[in-house]
């Protein structure tokens, strides 16, 4: 499933009003000033300083803040903004700031601003779901394709060791082939602190055929390992980590009943509309780069 375009917690805006701010991207003529990313950086450095400030990062936020505009513009083109249920979340957010002094902090305009975008942006959501809900049938229908997908597949738990060269994960393997145990291995050699308390093994089962999809690297080297097999030669992530694999227990898929996977599948479909609604608002949006 794609990510969730609406992590708005860490979108919330800080406009710092610089002289020096610059129009990154204009959506359907609203600008998208750098003071914004700015903001967002700081917030997310503040909730955990071991992010970097990167050009990566600030593209990434510069699309969030592209899809949110845009989504906030249709809520309010929908006029959302004027249900009685916004305006009561807007009169009682407005409320408890006043309270709580947070409406005299010299950046409340800029915060003010930024959790509207967020109500607006919920508004679409729930308008989105409201008029196109989940039948029945769609269920049906879903796990009908869900059943055939994972009939007769297996699961893995799976072991890993990661380490910084090749030559660890190599002795790492030797070590393996002298017949001790994962367990000690991953302990002696992994630089993840929770394979060193975990003995490498992930709690967790996973699908091969997830496996196939989401990290077919993995999929290609142990789909053919058998209960305590491991990967021959390590297996390099291109920034600079290794990794050997090790199949901890392989069994059978057990696939659920129908009233046991409704709930998933109908959250799964519910953010499927969501995604194919947002990339619909995209792509007819005017969305100019700055030059």
């Amino acid at each position: 499933m794609k990510k969730s375009y609406f992590a708005l917690a860490l979108l919330t805006t800080l406009i710092s009003g610089s002289l020096w701010a610059k129009t990154l991207v204009t959506v359907n003529g609203a600008k998208i000033d750098s003071t914004e990313i700015d903001g967002q950086v700081k917030i997310l450095q503040s909730q955990n300083p071991q992010i970097p400030d990167s050009p990566a990062l600030r593209q990434e936020l510069t699309e969030r803040q592209i899809m949110t505009t845009v989504v906030a513009q249709e809520a309010k083109r929908l006029k959302l903004d004027q249900s009685a249920e916004y305006k009561k979340a807007i009169a009682d957010a407005r409320a408890a700031a006043k309270k709580d002094g947070a409406d005299k902090q010299a950046t409340f305009k800029q915060q003010w601003a930024g959790f509207e975008n967020e109500m607006l942006n919920r508004a679409f959501i729930a308008h989105t779901l409201r008029t196109n809900p989940i039948s029945e049938k769609d269920l049906q229908t879903a796990y009908n394709d869900f059943k055939k997908f994972y009939q007769g597949s297996y699961e893995v738990q799976l072991g890993e060791i990661i380490t910084r060269s090749r030559s660890d994960a190599e002795k790492a393997i030797a070590d393996l082939k002298a017949k001790k145990s994962f367990k000690t291995v991953a302990t002696q050699y992994s630089i993840d602190p929770e394979s060193k308390q975990n003995g490498g093994v992930n709690e967790d089962y996973v699908n091969l055929k997830d496996l196939e999809q989401g990290a077919p690297v993995i999929y290609a080297a142990i789909r053919q390992l058998n209960k305590g097999g491991y990967t021959a030669s390590p297996l390099e992530d291109g920034n600079g980590l290794f990794g050997v694999f090790y199949i901890n227990d392989k069994r059978a898929a057990k696939i659920p009943s129908y009233e046991a996977a409704k709930n998933g599948l109908g959250n799964q479909l519910q953010a499927e509309r969501i995604d194919q609604a947002v990339e619909t608002l995209l792509r007819k949006a005017d969305i100019k780069p700055a030059n």
